[in-house]
């Protein structure tokens, strides 16, 4: 398939696990009256797209009642996720905050009352109050992000619907600003999704907000709540009622003792109904912007749709000196540098092997960026070996995502532009070079 330009109203573009459905977030102006859109009067809309992304089967119109925008930027708070039957899709997006009045608004008071259970009374005098009318957000880059919650859309009724059973509950008004959510995914029983909570006050500590692009040692935690109930509800096509009213379970939080913990990832199924949870954490935390990482896995039993937090093992540890690392003595090194551990921001959406033995990441090794592989069972750490160019000398590599197909990867250096490549399976092994696609 040739490169092809993508208009800017799509915002996002996630491919289902089996690549037969596309969802495409769209961003398109609404014309009132006739009239010609005016700047700012948009909506979000969701295009599912079957049969290898050629026929589009629905569009769902995300309401401005249930969510403000959603959280695109993949990199940090951001995340899409579909379901193993690929008929559910969890997002992150920002919670809708009261709707607000001045004290000096001529309203009835009948009209400030709530109609239903979902909707919220008038907040008269809280245009700019702190968690009511206005809401804390977190800096440079992310000045219209202040709490994020979890929404799980249906594509095959079109139902959406917020994930209510999460760590500070539901939109609670209050100054503390609650937990705000991201790096949403499905766990691959579809019973539950796992999720990263960072405190923005609700856990009791002083939130600290302002740059978190650029600081990576703001406290989070990975947390689990099971969406059984809500995805029955979703998929209901009865208007009358007569849905499932029952409630999911309470959230669970997996890593309860960490003060850092980000990045979910679960490795395929294997023939016992196992999987593996691998994530990015520092149980202590630090205090300078970015630190070493260390990668941990938890079983998960895709039977019962729960973690076993017994079954929790370190799979790299942290390093604090590449110098005096005899933990990984026996590593390969790059130029005269020792593996100095993991430091990256987060692991590739897609980073377990088929067979779910190796996990493949980028982290920064010395002054250069290059691609490793893990092996889960014994934790050993190989750089993984490819040339894109005849004068690779050390330069930077990175993993861009594992396929069936095998790795695409990307390799640059002061002296040339990044170029991208594809490493099939006998290459990731070492037995064949990496191909240039660019």
């Amino acid at each position: 398939t040739p490169p092809t330009e993508i208009p800017t109203k799509v915002k996002a573009r996630i491919p289902s696990p089996s690549g037969n459905k596309v969802a495409i977030l769209v961003e398109e102006p609404i014309a009132k009256n006739g009239e010609d859109a005016r700047p700012g009067d948009t909506r979000t809309t969701l295009e599912i797209w079957a049969d290898n992304g050629h026929s589009l089967t629905s569009r769902i119109v995300l309401s401005k009642d249930l969510h403000g925008k959603l959280s695109t930027d993949v990199a940090w708070f951001g995340g899409f996720s579909w379901n193993a039957e690929e008929t559910a899709l969890v997002y992150a997006a920002e919670a809708k905050l009261s709707k607000t009045a001045s004290f000096f608004d001529e309203k009835k008071k009948d009209d400030e009352k709530p109609k239903g259970d979902n909707e919220r009374a008038d907040s008269t005098g809280g245009q700019f109050t702190l968690g009511v009318g206005k809401g804390e957000d977190w800096g440079e880059k992310y000045t219209g992000t202040s709490r994020l919650a979890l929404f799980c859309a249906n594509v095959e009724t079109g139902k959406v619907d917020i994930i209510s059973n999460v760590p500070g509950g539901v939109l609670e008004e209050n100054s503390e600003g609650g937990y705000t959510l991201g790096q949403p995914v499905f766990t691959p029983c579809g019973k539950s999704v796992v999720y990263v909570g960072w405190d923005a006050g609700g856990g009791g500590s002083m939130p600290r907000r302002l740059g978190s692009i650029y600081c990576y040692q703001r406290p989070a935690k990975l947390y689990s709540s099971s969406v059984t109930q809500l995805l029955e509800r979703l998929s209901s096509t009865k208007d009358d009622g007569s849905a499932n009213e029952k409630d999911d379970e309470d959230f669970a939080c997996l890593t309860p003792d960490d003060s850092l913990a980000r990045s979910p990832r679960f490795s395929p199924k294997t023939p016992d109904g196992t999987s593996k949870l691998v994530y990015l954490c520092n149980t202590p935390g630090f205090d300078t912007h970015g630190g070493c990482m260390e990668l941990h896995s938890l079983d998960w039993d895709v039977i019962a749709g729960s973690a076993d937090i017994n079954t929790r093992r370190i799979l790299v540890k942290e390093v604090r000196l590449p110098s005096d690392n005899d933990a990984y003595a026996q590593t390969e090194k790059i130029g005269d540098m020792s593996f100095p551990g993991i430091f990256t921001n987060q692991l590739p959406t897609d980073c377990f092997s088929e067979d779910g033995e190796m996990v493949y990441m980028t982290t920064q090794w010395g002054s250069i960026s290059k691609a490793i592989q893990i092996s889960v069972e014994a934790g050993t750490i190989e750089p993984l070996k490819f040339a894109l160019s005849s004068e690779s000398g050390e330069a930077s590599q990175a993993i861009l995502g594992i396929t069936k197909e095998g790795a695409i990867v990307a390799q640059s250096d002061p002296g040339r532009p990044m170029t991208v490549g594809f490493m099939s399976p006998n290459a990731v092994r070492g037995g064949d070079k990496a191909t240039c696609v660019s």
